[in-house]
């Protein structure tokens, strides 16, 4: 049996669940979340985001933490070669839910603050649809060395990957689907509908989404909620493909940005 098939039977093979409770014994610590991710080869982002996909480019440093900076999309990389790899991993099981902040829903592509948004304290939910997503790096490496490719844009965006504390994403644990139960200051249920929903978050035109009976929220969006892989690549774009299991990656000090997070 292979390692990842004894992960999943070890896991209650199956489906990612968090089941939304009340009841707080029902609710995942910090240190349980990034723990159930750490055994199972993933590192947990101290927030939630979309924006930290397979081809981002971040900034990670122990005084600042993660920082946004840009995508290979932006640098003239071909569309067939930035094109993810999205395998489905039911190798983690959750039987409790996991409560974030607020800020969680406007990490959200799409979706941003309402003018009542600041009515929101945290938010839990229940995910249904998950998956690994990943960079195809011999075929990247392969574009990279063809002479002629790494001009322009390109080159500029391989520059600033070799600046030190900057990390190209590979590999990201992706929710796309999940239900969203939204609380107030005092740990009151929010019960959303179509007509209040507007005053807590905006949504742009292409976010899909629905508010349910119970007045929970509904939204196909992918949402990343762990990383491996973050590989620095100031030695060059050597350690891309083959190579990218002893690459230096931000692994480590993402791991340690949650746990500072978390206390």
């Amino acid at each position: 049996m292979s390692p990842l098939a004894k992960v999943a039977l070890s896991t209650l093979a199956g489906a990612f669940l968090l089941a939304c409770s009340s009841e707080a014994g029902d609710i995942y610590s910090p240190e349980e979340w990034r723990g159930l991710f750490k055994e199972n080869g993933w590192t947990a982002l101290p927030f939630p985001d979309s924006k930290y996909e397979p081809g981002a480019i971040i900034k990670v440093t122990a005084e600042n933490g993660i920082r946004y900076i840009d995508h290979l999309r932006s640098c003239g990389y071909p569309a067939e070669i930035l094109a993810q790899e999205v395998g489905k991993i039911p190798s983690i099981a959750f039987n409790r839910s996991r409560e974030f902040g607020a800020a969680a829903m406007i990490n959200i592509k799409g979706i941003g603050a309402g003018p009542e948004f600041t009515n929101v304290a945290t938010t839990r939910l229940e995910i249904s649809e998950h998956s690994a997503d990943s960079l195809r790096l011999i075929a990247l490496r392969i574009w990279q060395e063809t002479p002629g490719n790494i001009e322009g844009k390109a080159r500029f965006c391989v520059e600033e990957l070799e600046k030190p504390d900057y990390y190209l994403i590979t590999e990201a644990f992706r929710v796309s689907k999940g239900r969203y139960t939204l609380f107030d200051k005092s740990g009151g249920k929010l019960k959303l509908s179509l007509a209040n929903l507007g005053r807590l978050l905006k949504f742009e035109p292409d976010v899909r989404y629905e508010v349910t009976s119970e007045g929970e929220l509904l939204i196909e969006e992918k949402v990343t909620f762990a990383i491996r892989q973050a590989i620095s690549t100031t030695a060059g774009f050597d350690v891309l493909g083959a190579d990218s299991e002893g690459a230096v990656t931000a692994d480590g000090l993402v791991d340690t940005l949650f746990e500072e997070g978390a206390k």
